[in-house]
């Protein structure tokens, strides 16, 4: 069930606090902010910027909007693929426009996760049916290998400590862990090839050296974890060595507004920027968080929710586990995830249901320059209760090197939003094959397992739709879930409502 229904239909939160929640997430979420809490992945930026020293280019083929993995891996797709035409720094094939720095937004704010639980197969299952449902996870899946591959085509795999570990999902009390044991269950039947490396610990059985002397049972798979900023870095410093006249970065440029400029030259989009306007026949928003900004249409639909994310510093009697294995901790309310890097430093996120209202505060918030104090309140002491005092030991030094926030994108149905955007979400013309806007984002929250394959899809749809942008491409997506694309059925029936409903307000009486 989707984030925003849970909550409107929560008894125990109050009616007002709902309707507050709502008149947030059908706000304009505006343009991302310069002033923000500083992520421990972006300490040692990359300056892409041209500045003042270099014009914005006045023409491109395509605009991406944003520069997080979504626009990286559409980038990625769209220049690989490219026609063999000329290109120039004033008219390059692709612009990528990023309104602060690259990759300052929830790419360089998350938890470096590269997991897939499969909890959301037998939810899937149970709306879509199974054939939909294998699709889907193993969509998410292809995720982990696929962002393995591609660091080591580039080189870049000891950079990004880009790795394969075993995820442990631990379970604390017997209902959860019941439940947990009959999602592993379906999907083992139904998905057997995939799901051949997940595995189940339960009570006595939990190996000695996991350190979970508390859970009640653990769910292990395959997962991934990789320091996500310098991932994204990585795609862009090669894609600007590889294709120098084609594609231009352009950082604290952001876009305030778009128009149709259809003119003797053919259908175009009037991109404005704060440092000029760019003329385009493909605008790509991957603004996750802030798309209803540029594209009112899908405030309702799409909106922010702040997550809060930590680096500690780890016990020291706990081992340093980053090569073998990542961590989700399941509780009554909410769940925490965990990652730890080869230098040690543990990188912990969650306490969303520890937040203010069970988390309801930070709905609707686009902005990343605050901390919830309930959830930094959790974060901050919540491994020494998991592991335990006996195997976490004592803390040496400062036990929480950095704090930090970053706005995710969820959805009102709970799916990403992939593909060509008509009129009715826009408010701007369609001009079918020789232009179009397009939009890739609403992840909510599990971006590391389906943003980079989504950007491939939406790429893969604009070149089969724009021969004149590419020879070789094949428009074959049959991999991508149709679910997640962008229909006017959809667009109809999947907003929220404005008003909590009366018999909601009723109860709360």
């Amino acid at each position: 069930m989707p984030l925003a229904t849970d909550f409107l239909l929560d008894p125990s939160v109050s009616a007002s606090a709902r309707q507050q929640a709502l008149n947030r997430i059908y706000t304009d979420p505006g343009l991302p902010q310069s002033s923000t809490t500083s992520s421990f992945w972006t300490q040692e930026p990359h300056n892409f910027s041209n500045g003042a020293a270099t014009a914005l280019p006045k023409e491109a083929d395509v605009v991406i909007i944003g520069s997080g993995i979504t626009g990286a891996s559409i980038a990625r797709t769209l220049l690989q693929n490219r026609a063999s035409k000329p290109s120039s720094t004033s008219h390059p094939s692709v612009v990528m426009l990023e309104a602060r720095t690259v990759c300052s937004g929830a790419t360089g704010r998350n938890g470096g996760h590269i997991l897939e639980t499969a909890d959301e197969y037998s939810e899937f299952a149970d709306e879509f049916g199974v054939d939909a449902a294998r699709k889907f996870i193993r969509f998410r899946l292809a995720h982990l290998q696929e962002m393995l591959s591609v660091a080591e085509e580039l080189g870049i795999t000891t950079e990004t400590q880009a790795r394969k570990v075993q995820f442990l999902s631990v379970y604390f009390g017997d209902e959860p862990w019941k439940a947990a044991l009959e999602r592993l269950h379906r999907f083992k039947k139904d998905v057997p090839e995939e799901s051949a490396e997940w595995t189940s610990y339960e009570g006595d059985a939990i190996p000695r050296e996991l350190c979970l002397a508390r859970a009640r049972g653990i769910v292990a798979g395959p997962a991934g974890a990789l320091w996500p900023y310098k991932f994204v870095i990585g795609v862009l410093k090669r894609l600007l060595a590889d294709f120098p006249e084609d594609f231009r970065v352009e950082e604290n440029t952001p876009v305030t507004a778009i128009h149709d400029d259809t003119a003797d030259n053919g259908p175009r989009y009037k991109v404005e920027t704060s440092r000029g306007t760019i003329t385009a026949r493909h605008v790509i928003h991957c603004t996750n968080a802030h798309v209803s900004h540029l594209v009112p249409g899908f405030r309702g639909r799409i909106f922010p929710v702040r997550g809060q994310m930590s680096a500690q510093t780890p016990g020291d009697k706990f081992p340093n586990q980053a090569a073998e294995h990542s961590w989700l901790f399941n509780y009554d309310r909410g769940f925490d995830y965990m990652t730890q890097l080869p230098a040690g430093q543990i990188m912990l996120g969650g306490g969303f249901a520890q937040g203010e209202s069970g988390g309801l505060e930070d709905l609707g918030i686009s902005t990343d320059s605050g901390l919830s104090l309930y959830t930094d309140i959790h974060l901050s002491g919540v491994l020494r209760a998991v592991f335990g005092s006996k195997d976490w030991g004592r803390v040496q030094g400062e036990p929480v090197q950095a704090m930090w926030t970053g706005s995710m994108a969820f959805s009102s149905d709970g799916l990403p939003w992939v593909g060509q955007l008509p009129g009715v979400v826009t408010g701007r013309p369609e001009h079918g094959s020789e232009g179009a806007e397009w939009v890739c984002a609403a992840f909510g929250g599990d971006g590391m397992v389906q943003a980079w394959l989504a950007g491939k899809a939406v790429a893969t749809m604009l070149l089969a739709r724009d021969a004149s942008l590419s020879e070789t491409v094949s428009a074959d997506i049959s991999w991508f879930p149709e679910q997640l694309l962008v229909s006017e059925e959809r667009f109809t029936n999947t907003v929220l409502p404005r008003e909590v409903p009366d018999d909601v307000h009723k109860a709360n009486l």
